[in-house]
């Protein structure tokens, strides 16, 4: 299809698109000059850093822009009809009934003191004409549809009385439920476990194509992009800098902006390399968009001509675009080029050293029990963690695995002290600290970078401040940053930066375990490649133990020696990274694995993508039987009277199944 065939059928043609955001500091360039069609049923992905202009550019299109944003030219055609010249009543009425929103954190759109069926039947009743009792008849319908239990009754319950991952189901029943010709998804799964985000995705496809509606999806997930859209978008400092189909864009990327995500991402092409290949540099600031291509300083390849004059988006085939002067873009080999090989222990030394166990952990139990204010009698008892046993060796990375709910963070308060075990021991040598999943949430905005990582030997009252300011310096050496970084404040950091004091701040009293709870969760693909290089730098260079918890399984399977996979609050495989991942025996290890979405087009379609069914079980009420005989797809009468213990499974690792062979 031409693109002049392409926008005479378009439901959305967005042309020139440019929206600044005025600030004291100031005038940021958001989105600079975005052009591309959308048609009727088409799912078109946007992807791209943090900064790069996604979420601007999705939010201008409807004028949801927060202060001090501001759409300063160009035009959106919805099936014609310009929306930049509509009053704010008319896009109101347009909102919810033609075009759906959903959101990556219900909670801050949802109203958490309104019941859901408040939140769904004002809107079906505007938007379709339908009586309440109609409405909510629609509205039961829809929440049956996104899979919510008991729909009927579960409509009269409040947000806060909901799962993260039926919260979202909630968004999407309501954005669904108008019957939108257009549905805008903004990192809809970001904050959900792959086997939730593996549902939501199928139910946004599924229902999409049913409804016939075309949709927008904006993440920073490539493997979801690659099993869920028709075609991609590629942003990078406000502008579209490839376009094109899914399967070009996977098969043969023609920016060297995308070349390098995808040659950052795990298990994708490096298998047995040490490390991952990095994006040198940071994105622009968009307060002096750069002369040329807004990439120069990061690419290999720039030459002359890339410094003076910014490269169009142009085409290199019938339907896929480029804006780069390179004819075929770089070869992703060449960014191994720009990867320092680590620093290693000797071989005779770290075969020693790995012999000693740092953390042994025996028959751990954690409950925690509540009493309702007005019913002191009717005491619940929570079993989050519920007998598990575990050995880490010194420099080993033990990575823990599951659904949100499971344990794991649990594990990581006991190891660090923060609460005490019910039952069990745990034995650790030498000191555990801790790298947050969100390091600003644990700093004090007021205090510089010098005194957040000088703090823990100011509390251990360890050297003199010359001699603390030394540590400093080094460590900050050590995690990649330069004294520049001193004198700023927590704000003035980027993400990848935070992350990189939280990582040197724990290693200030040099300790023997770090626990990493959700380390990389909230990166960017390119910012993570550097912190999993960086962990496994210390790793070599300081023997140091890590315990690795995440949700993300290509980055826990590529750093990780051992794998611990938990399920309410029990360990029910263990054993090596690649056994574990590469020949799964516990049917959730496999379910697990399963909803990984790899970034490839073609495996995606080979596969079933059939999502795992079923919420987790409250720990409040346990099976009598195996944990996970709610949401097995082999269980028998066995599984569910007996419950199967962790046992050995060809004698490198264990598991809890009664069927495992």
């Amino acid at each position: 299809m031409t693109y002049q065939t392409a926008v005479e059928a378009a439901l959305l043609d967005v042309r020139d698109l440019r929206t600044e955001f005025r600030t004291k500091s100031g005038t940021v360039t958001a989105v600079d000059g975005v052009s591309f069609v959308i048609e009727a049923g088409e799912r078109i992905a946007v992807v791209g850093e943090s900064g790069s202009g996604k979420s601007a550019m999705a939010m201008s299109l409807l004028r949801l822009l927060a202060y001090p944003g501001q759409v300063v030219g160009g035009e959106i055609l919805l099936n014609g009809r310009d929306l930049g010249r509509m009053t704010e009543k008319q896009l109101t009425s347009i909102r919810g009934r033609e075009v759906g929103t959903v959101f990556q954190d219900p909670m801050s759109s949802l109203d958490p003191v309104m019941r859901v069926s408040g939140q769904m039947i004002a809107p079906i009743m505007r938007n379709l004409g339908l009586s309440r009792a109609q409405a909510r008849a629609e509205a039961v319908k829809w929440l049956d549809k996104v899979g919510i239990p008991d729909a009927e009754r579960r409509i009269e319950a409040f947000p806060f009385e909901m799962s993260d991952g039926m919260r979202q189901r909630v968004m999407i029943a309501m954005a669904l439920s108008c019957k939108p010709r257009l549905v805008i998804a903004d990192e809809p799964t970001t904050a959900l476990d792959v086997t939730i985000q593996a549902q939501i995705v199928e139910l946004l496809k599924d229902l999409t194509s049913e409804a016939g509606a075309a949709m927008l999806f904006i993440t920073h997930d490539l493997g979801l992009v690659a099993r869920f859209a028709h075609r991609v978008a590629v942003m990078y400092a406000g502008r579209i800098v490839e376009f094109g189909p899914v399967g070009e864009i996977f098969r043969a990327p023609r920016h060297p902006y995308i070349q390098s995500l995808l040659a950052t991402i795990p298990g994708v092409g490096n298998h047995g390399q040490d490390r991952l290949p990095q994006i040198p540099g940071t994105p622009p600031d968009m307060r002096h968009p750069p002369k040329g291509c807004a990439f120069k300083e990061r690419c290999l390849g720039a030459h002359a001509r890339c410094h003076d004059e910014a490269p169009t988006l142009s085409l290199r085939d019938t339907a896929h675009s480029a804006a780069c002067w390179l004819p075929a873009g770089l070869e992703k080999q060449m960014l191994a080029a720009t990867v320092p090989t680590p620093k290693a222990m000797p071989l005779a030394k770290a075969s020693r050293e790995r012999q000693r166990t740092v953390i042994e952990i025996n028959n751990l139990h954690k409950h925690f029990v509540s009493s309702p204010v007005f019913a002191p009698s009717r005491r619940t008892v929570v079993r989050a963690v519920n007998g598990i046993k575990l050995r880490v060796r010194k420099g080993d990375t033990l990575g823990i695995v599951g659904e949100s709910g499971c344990g794991k963070s649990t594990v990581a308060r006991l190891l660090l002290g923060l609460d005490a075990p019910t039952e069990g021991e745990i034995f650790i040598e030498g000191l555990v600290q801790m790298v947050f999943q969100d390091p600003a949430s644990s700093f004090n905005p007021k205090m510089k970078v010098s005194a957040l990582i000088e703090e823990p030997l100011a509390v251990k009252a360890l050297g003199n401040k010359v001699e603390r300011l030394a540590r400093v310096t080094e460590l900050l050496t050590q995690v990649g940053l330069d004294d520049t970084c001193l004198d700023r404040y927590p704000h003035q950091l980027s993400g990848g930066q935070r992350q990189r004091v939280d990582i040197a701040r724990a290693l200030a009293l040099n300790p023997s375990v770090v626990v990493a709870d959700e380390p990389t969760s909230a990166l960017d693909v390119s910012v993570r490649a550097q912190i999993i290089n960086l962990l496994s730098d210390l790793k070599a260079e300081l023997g140091i133990s890590f315990v690795f918890i995440a949700h993300d399984l290509l980055t826990v399977r590529y750093i990780s020696d051992h794998i611990a996979v938990m399920y309410l609050g029990e360990i029910v495989e263990y054993g090596p990274a690649d056994e574990v991942f590469d020949r799964p025996a516990h049917p959730y290890t496999r379910a697990l694995s399963d909803a990984v979405p790899i970034p490839d087009p073609a495996v995606e379609k080979l596969r079933t993508n059939a999502p795992l069914r079923g919420e987790l079980p409250s720990p409040l009420d346990l099976p009598k039987g195996c944990p996970f005989s709610s949401r097995c797809p082999m269980v028998t009468a066995r599984c569910r009277e007996e419950k199967p213990m962790l046992h050995e499974y060809r004698k490198i690792r264990q598991v809890a199944c009664h069927y495992a062979d």
